[in-house]
């Protein structure tokens, strides 16, 4: 375990969402370090390795050649309880010839226990904030000093629930990743990650793997015929299909019909599809159509990741990326989406209980132009808002789900059915309509509606702008992309013309979804 207070006296390093970690010696002193010096004896090989900040303080090492390769293995005194293994273990290969490291391997296993009664998930005894864990974690990595030509950058994307079973995880223990980066490329081969105890700020674990690498090209400035992010975005849409398969991993006896997608897409960073990237759908021998659109499945199953250039194996190429908010068991078992309802599922059949993330900007610039099927849609402080009850237009006035809308502007709701009237209420401000009258009370002052409040499908649906504005938020309307423009605040900025066309993107896939069920 090392301190919170240790951590605090190294340099500060900025780390955000892909940026690159400067966790390697300057240059010349990286040369310095790691001049080539023939080693003939274990005891030089260690000495080398400690020479190079490989081996951590306390742990003991030993060497033997082999192959003209020095391996050195390394452990701490302290073992988990009732074995021999050790917490803290790793490995380095150096090369006898000039005592060049060829790959690095450590790792610090927590010796955390939970103690009964306490909620290793209550996040009200946390006391750092999960910036504050990640400033520890990058403050740690740059203290090891390692002596390895690399750069990490911050590892946003999951890990599989299965993973994360075997760590450990709880909100408490919070874990930073790091992948290798390349010219500012990512390399996810090589990487590891840094665990941090919010309530007393101590590094609790970490991992490192790391291995010599040669990159072709060694950069994008050098990649000739590299194409553009949007062309490949272009390629991938074209070339990738989901595909039809039986799921019945939990219950053999009742097997669910899914759109699923492989669990990798690459393709060369000029475009091309080789035989080691290249995928082969399955087929069914059943001849089904399913009631679910295998078009609108693409699109939502695509969804769930992000386009990116990165090293795969020291080459250069394109890949489709899980988001980070995607929740996986194993490799190959993501979320696929019902053949016939359309319902996003688990590999277990069992739906997905929180919402996917929205369409990415690379899948917006491929697919199709599809011309606006919905009525209106909500851009809510420049987030898209998913609402259960599609809004509808009436004599050119939008009007809206009145207990979904309400709610979300965190207002008091009432409804009386004998007198058929609405009723909000909102920080002193009342706002009273009658379902078919053009006219509304607020604060006890009558005012005329641009159109009256109506029943439609059980649900009572009321006059947008009107409504929002009573309660301070200010209305825009966007005729392009249909969306109705809802500011509760004076910071939030005017959304771009990208933006409004990646929220009508997605505003048309989620009216698609719902105009299928």
């Amino acid at each position: 375990m090392i301190t919170h207070k240790l951590a605090k006296t190294l340099l500060a390093v900025s780390l955000s969402f892909g940026a690159v970690l400067a966790a390697a010696p300057a240059p010349a002193a990286y040369a310095a370090e790691a001049a080539a010096v023939k080693i003939d004896t274990a005891a030089q090989a260690i000495d080398r390795a400690n020479a190079l900040h490989l081996i951590p303080a306390a742990a003991k090492a030993d060497a033997k050649l082999v192959d003209g390769i020095w391996e050195i293995t390394f452990r701490g005194e302290k073992s988990f309880p009732r074995t021999t293994n050790p917490y803290l273990a790793g490995f380095i290969k150096l090369q006898a010839k000039d005592g060049k490291v060829t790959e690095y391997a450590a790792s610090l296993q927590s010796d955390y226990v939970v103690e009964y009664p306490s909620d290793p998930n209550d996040e009200s005894t946390f006391k750092f904030t999960v910036e504050e864990v990640r400033d520890i974690a990058s403050k740690f990595v740059e203290q090891q000093n390692w002596t390895l030509d690399v750069q990490w950058m911050d590892d946003p994307y999951p890990i599989s629930d299965y993973i994360a079973g075997r760590e450990f995880h709880t909100a408490r223990m919070h874990i930073i990743r790091y992948d290798r980066s390349h010219n500012g490329i990512r390399d996810g081969s090589n990487g590891g990650y840094v665990t941090v105890d919010r309530v007393t700020g101590d590094v609790r674990a970490y991992s490192v793997y790391w291995k010599e690498q040669t990159y072709s090209p060694n950069s994008a400035q050098n990649a000739a015929g590299l194409i553009s992010l949007n062309e490949a975005a272009n390629r991938f849409y074209s070339a990738v299909d989901p595909f039809l398969k039986w799921q019945a991993i939990y219950d053999p006896e009742q097997p669910r019909l899914i759109h699923a997608l492989h669990p990798q897409y690459l393709m060369t960073y000029d475009g091309k599809f080789p035989k080691e990237y290249q995928w082969e759908n399955p087929t069914i021998p059943e001849k089904i159509k399913p009631a679910y659109s295998s078009v609108l499945a693409k699109k939502r199953l695509l969804s769930m990741y992000d386009l990116n250039l990165e090293y795969v194996g020291g080459k250069l190429a394109y890949k489709l990326r899980l988001k980070p908010e995607i929740n996986f068991f194993q490799e190959g078992l993501q979320p696929s989406i019902d053949a016939n309802t359309g319902a996003w599922l688990d590999f277990l059949n069992h739906p997905l209980e929180k919402p996917l993330p929205d369409a990415g900007e690379w899948l917006e610039q491929a697919a199709p132009f599809v011309k606006v099927g919905y009525a209106a849609a909500f851009l809510w402080d420049n987030e898209l808002l998913r609402l259960e009850n599609e809004p509808f237009i009436q004599n050119a006035y939008t009007l809206v789900p009145f207990r979904e809308l309400l709610t979300k502007l965190g207002a008091k709701i009432g409804w009386d059915p004998v007198a058929r009237k609405v009723t909000a209420s909102k920080d002193g401000t009342t706002l009273v309509l009658t379902v078919d009258s053009d006219t509304a009370i607020i604060n006890g002052e009558t005012k005329r509606l641009e159109a009256p409040a109506r029943i439609k499908n059980g649900r009572t649906y009321v006059p947008a702008r009107l409504v929002l504005e009573t309660f301070g938020a200010d209305v825009g309307w966007n005729d392009a992309s249909r969306l109705v423009i809802v500011k509760t605040a004076d910071n939030v900025p005017n959304p771009s013309a990208d933006e409004l066309k990646k929220h009508r993107f997605q505003a048309q896939l989620n009216w698609e979804n719902k105009a299928l069920k």
